[in-house]
């Protein structure tokens, strides 16, 4: 049987030939002319998509391999895809630019032809004996002539100099690393338990405080001999929706940092820059990403929201209709129907600053928790992880791709927002475009555009593109996968 999971395994160029095969019916030559390329190129992907597939056995025949992938793979290739425009978002499990595509096809293109290229007979150089004959003249006995006597050894100034030179940076730099930046390696402290306060849901209540909550320490003196006692936690407050049973979690107003600096993060991505100032107004957000169970109200309420486009998920063929998996994340949502939802439920889905100022805290941290990266605290590709090029296998938590909304409760953001990194990528309101360097105030993004933004990172990625200021963007609104879900705010 044809493994369909591997689908996800299939590179851009892979399943251009795919989709021409299984939705057009082309052959192997009219797949070849449309591209752009000879019938072997494309012969040869097709033995490696049936490869990936696991369709191609021992003793099967032909016309077995072919009924599979007519019968098994190509109704799920025309349900994934509308028209050939759709392949330009595809990213296979094993992520790749588009410039890393065209260079392996043309690597896998040369070995071809280098295969079909008949090899020169083999020549062996020519004997010492052979090459010596060949020589006319015949060699003359070398002169003897009369060594110098010792000289003195000379001392090489110059060469001291430059070794004093670095020994005095070295021993500068190493007295400022002390001084400064040690501190920034400090293990940062794991956030403090949740302390719920339970309201009614209704408009912003007057009497909460519009800017951060204070934070309380304890009164007591520290004995001299042991270290100061630390500030207590943050009060978490939240409130639960009448309409869905959500936790919502209430964000102060505010400023924050939006975006990375690659002095304060190595890893920082082109879409992450500038850093910048961003103010908000106060405002509620779910505590975690809205579940299958909770999508499911919505959908039987009149039909105010439609089923996902699949029901199963990358390791279980059962899922959304499973009461096993209800406590977990909703897939395959497209931003229309994330949308529908939050609307249905009394809510909308966050501007792209109120989630990041969710996940990061006043402060930008790196991750939700602070910013050293531990695989404890998130759901993220570690050694369960279908993708060997980002696999960790340092960690294992024993899912393969979602697990449970609020399963890692020591991951939570300075306001108690959890799953804020990993599990899903989760849809935001806004349309992509590049930041601005200018403070903002409530930005909601522009007006219009062609691509959406996702954000957290997914079960999918490593721990680079798990980070709170990763941003993605696609060019397709309707778009869904099996790693991407939503949470709504107000």
């Amino acid at each position: 049987m044809a493994n369909k999971v591997n689908i996800f395994h299939l590179s851009k160029y892979q399943m251009r030939v795919l989709y021409y095969k299984c939705k057009e019916g082309a052959t192997h030559e009219e797949i070849a002319e449309i591209l752009g390329r000879d019938v072997n190129t494309v012969q040869y992907h097709m033995t490696k998509i049936y490869k990936i597939l696991e369709i191609s056995e021992p003793g099967k025949s032909k016309e077995e391999m072919d009924s599979e992938l007519k019968n098994e793979i190509c109704p799920i290739i025309r349900q994934m895809f509308n028209n050939i425009d759709d392949i330009k978002i595809w990213a296979p499990s094993i992520k790749r630019t588009p410039d890393e595509e065209i260079e392996i096809f043309e690597e896998e293109r040369k070995e071809l032809e280098v295969e079909e290229e008949p090899k020169p007979p083999y020549q062996p150089p020519p004997s010492v004996e052979k090459f010596l004959k060949q020589s006319e003249i015949p060699p003359t006995a070398p002169e003897i002539i009369e060594p110098p006597p010792p000289g003195r050894a000379r001392m090489n100034w110059r060469r001291i100099i430059v070794w004093l030179l670095i020994g005095l940076f070295i021993f500068a730099g190493w007295r400022i690393y002390q001084r400064f930046f040690v501190m920034i390696k400090e293990p940062t402290p794991a956030p403090g338990p949740v302390i719920p306060i339970e309201i009614a849901l209704s408009p912003l209540p007057t009497d909460v405080p519009t800017s951060t909550p204070t934070l309380t320490y304890t009164d007591t003196p520290a004995p001299t001999v042991s270290p100061p006692t630390a500030p207590a936690p943050t009060e978490i407050v939240t409130q639960i929706s009448s309409k869905d049973g959500m936790v919502l979690v209430y964000v102060p107003a505010g400023e924050f940092k939006m975006g990375s600096s690659k002095a304060e993060d190595p890893e920082t991505r082109e879409e992450e820059l500038p850093q910048h100032t961003v103010y908000l107004d106060a405002y509620w957000i779910d505590q975690t990403e809205v579940t299958s169970a909770q999508y499911a109200l919505c959908v039987a309420d009149a039909g105010a929201c439609t089923k996902p486009v699949d029901l199963s998920s990358l390791s279980r063929s059962s899922y959304y209709d499973n009461s096993q998996y209800a406590n977990y994340p909703v897939i395959f949502v497209s931003w229309s129907q994330a949308a529908a939802y939050c609307a249905w439920a009394g809510r909308r889905l966050p501007t792209e600053a109120e989630w990041e100022k969710a996940a990061r805290g006043p402060d930008g941290r790196i991750y939700p928790w602070g910013n050293t990266f531990d695989g404890m605290l998130a759901n993220y590709c570690d050694i369960n992880c279908v993708n060997d090029g980002w696999k960790d296998n340092r960690y294992d938590d024993g899912y393969i791709d979602t697990s449970p909304v609020g399963d890692y409760p020591a991951g939570a953001s300075v306001y108690g927002a959890l799953d804020m990194a990993g599990n899903i990528y989760e849809w935001v309101a806004d349309w992509y475009e590049p930041y601005s360097r200018i403070s903002q105030v409530n930005p909601t993004g522009p007006a219009s555009g062609v691509e959406h933004i996702i954000r957290g990172g997914s079960w999918g990625d490593d721990p680079v593109h798990i980070r709170a200021a990763i941003r993605s963007h696609i060019n397709v609104p309707d778009y869904w996968m099996n790693f991407i879900g939503f949470r709504c705010a107000r």
